[in-house]
């Protein structure tokens, strides 16, 4: 087992055990969200037939070249009925915004470059160019196009396209299932009320709720006292989880029990220890080839590790092939803590200036206790382990958590 190492080296580790999940076939009504797990390729033209753009008149280019044209309207077509094949000479049709348009048409004059004959007759005032207001075959998607890609995550406008191609099943990875186990004593439900020495149980409920926003789906969140027994037994049910997470419990205290648990389980550990702040005392291992992380039991130290480490195993294991989101540079605007040989994960807000920079400052007090922190950040500051102060000034590197906006 590797210890104390760097944060890249960390998430490389994590990166490297993680495996693909099964494929599963779900309704296009449940996809969204969910990560592609294979290669879609169009079997259509979109449109299948071209067009009309507009409301107008489909019309052969010569008949419209003499302005004011006169012709006789022969048919009407909308949306969903099938043009006549052919017209006579010195005929046009009335037709409708995505009605097909016939062969023999080459251009539709809109509404507006037109005005009532006498009759059934039309007066055209201005001619159109060849193809004007027609969507060709295929403008949109070409058959035989390949369109989506493997791990791509499922957003609104792909839900209208996958309907487009006509895809009613779509191919996902199956939701990693993760259980969450938090550790102490001192802890308490949310519904009751606080007595001397008791806290109530934050990095439960936050835990699973940022799984959930990954994409996974939480199977068993327990809060468990510090006892052997119950901790082997809370292992047993976590093992139907494709993804077993614990806060608390693994650092080096008398009753720090969850790592001795798990040894006594065959866990077979990755790295103990990583030279960060806050967050310092976290574990990974594999625990019958499942991923098992020991998170610090501070709220705030754990919902961190959770972002920076299982977030991104949880994203492998949908077929995403970016799991780790983009960093900005930014200007330090005060000065904020930081020690050399630690990489610092400070919480801040960002905003756009004037200059079209970006700014940030950290959002006060950074202990690890302190979930106001997270609350009020709408970005992550991070400060190299090599980087020995952070004055005001300097060019950091951020993130966006991915719960906030960008400005």
């Amino acid at each position: 087992m590797r210890e104390f190492i760097s944060v890249e080296e960390a998430r490389a580790l994590i990166l490297d055990h993680v495996s693909l999940l099964p494929v599963e076939q779900v309704p296009l009504d449940h996809a969204l969200g969910r990560c592609l797990a294979e290669v879609l390729i169009s079997q259509d033209n979109i449109p299948p037939f071209p067009n009309a753009a507009m409301d107008g008149y489909a019309v052969r280019l010569a008949e419209v070249q003499q302005l004011p044209a006169t012709l006789r309207i022969v048919a009407e077509v909308r949306a969903g009925q099938s043009p006549p094949e052919e017209i006579p000479v010195g005929a046009c049709i009335r037709i409708m915004t995505g009605a097909p348009v016939p062969s023999w048409a080459e251009a539709v004059v809109p509404l507006e470059w037109t005005e009532a004959g006498p009759g059934d007759t039309v007066r055209i005032l201005q001619a159109p160019l060849a193809g004007e207001n027609i969507r060709p075959l295929g403008q949109d998607v070409q058959a035989g196009e390949r369109f989506f890609e493997v791990g791509q995550r499922i957003t609104p406008p792909m839900v209208a396209m996958l309907a487009t191609l006509g895809i009613a099943e779509v191919p996902v990875f199956r939701r990693p299932r993760v259980a969450i186990v938090t550790t102490g004593d001192e802890l308490l439900d949310a519904g009751q009320p606080l007595k001397a020495g008791h806290i109530r149980d934050s990095a439960g409920p936050g835990l699973a709720a940022q799984a959930q926003w990954s994409g996974a789906q939480v199977i068993m969140r327990q809060r468990v006292a510090d006892d052997s027994a119950a901790l082997a037994q809370a292992v047993e049910q976590a093992l139907e989880a494709d993804v077993l997470v614990f806060s608390g419990g693994v650092s080096v205290g008398l009753y720090d029990l969850v790592r001795q648990v798990l040894d006594n389980w065959g866990t077979q550990w990755l790295f103990w220890k990583v030279r960060q702040r806050p967050g310092k005392p976290m574990a990974f291992g594999l625990l019958e080839g499942k991923p098992v992380f020991g998170l610090p039991g501070n709220p705030v130290s754990s919902a961190l590790c959770f972002d920076q480490y299982v977030v991104p195993a949880l994203r492998r294991m949908q077929g995403q092939q970016v799991v780790l989101r983009p960093r900005y540079s930014a200007v330090l605007e005060a000065s904020t803590p930081k020690k050399a040989g630690l990489h610092f994960f400070t919480r801040g807000v960002a905003r756009l200036g004037k200059d079209g920079r970006l700014y940030v400052r950290d959002t006060g007090l950074q202990g690890s206790n302190l979930y106001h922190s997270m609350v009020r950040a709408n970005c992550l500051i991070h400060l190299s382990e090599s980087l020995e102060e952070a004055p005001a000034g300097i060019e950091v590197d951020i993130e966006w958590f991915s719960w906030t906006m960008e400005p």
